[in-house]
């Protein structure tokens, strides 16, 4: 039983330290992940059906600032 209740304490602590808060920002890398767009294409910036983060970071696009709201949520 200990040892399940080190285990679970464990991945809690990792949760808390890997998460995100408000203000923070993503990696380079993070930015680079290209997700396909599967609704919504219209908010595609250059209209190639895949959605990346650098795409709206005015440092990495020209100049084109953004502000996202991210929601993040499962129902199981």
């Amino acid at each position: 039983m200990l040892k399940k209740k080190k285990y679970y304490s464990i991945i809690i602590l990792f949760s808390f330290l890997l998460s995100y808060e408000v203000g923070d920002m993503l990696a380079p890398s993070t930015q680079n992940t290209e997700y396909s767009i599967c609704y919504g294409s219209q908010l595609d910036p250059d209209n190639d059906g895949v959605f990346k983060f650098s795409e709206y970071n005015g440092d990495l696009n020209g100049g084109n600032y953004y502000v996202i709201f991210l929601e993040m949520g499962a129902s199981w």
